[in-house]
């Protein structure tokens, strides 16, 4: 295994253990699967590290997400996550006006 390699895995380890979310320590320890199995030669690193750690492709990570949020919400579900990726935006606030953003010139190096 390459230097850099192994210096990758040595931070993702640090990250892991200061991580408090027990979801973002999840996406870290895929990352940490991911380098090393990228590292081994694996065609598809990211696919087996998935499958390893939530035993899923990536591909369904999110509807089993989604899946499991509508069956434990039952009918709240959409009082709750309404408005999300394509359903009614009605419950969004509207946004701003691409006119009353001012964009400052960068200041020049002396």
């Amino acid at each position: 295994m390459r230097n850099w390699t192994r210096r990758v895995l040595k931070r993702l380890e640090l990250a892991e253990a200061h991580e408090l979310n027990p979801h973002l320590q999840c996406d870290i320890r895929i990352a940490w699967i991911t380098v090393l199995h990228a590292a081994r030669g694996y065609s598809r690193p990211h696919v087996s590290a998935s499958y390893t750690v939530l035993g899923l492709s990536p591909d369904k990570v999110w509807p089993a997400i989604v899946a499991k949020r509508k069956a434990r919400l039952g009918i709240h579900y959409e009082q709750f996550f309404g408005g999300w990726k394509g359903e009614s935006s009605a419950a969004l606030p509207p946004k701003k006006p691409a006119q009353s953003v001012r964009i400052l010139p960068l200041k020049k190096a002396a």
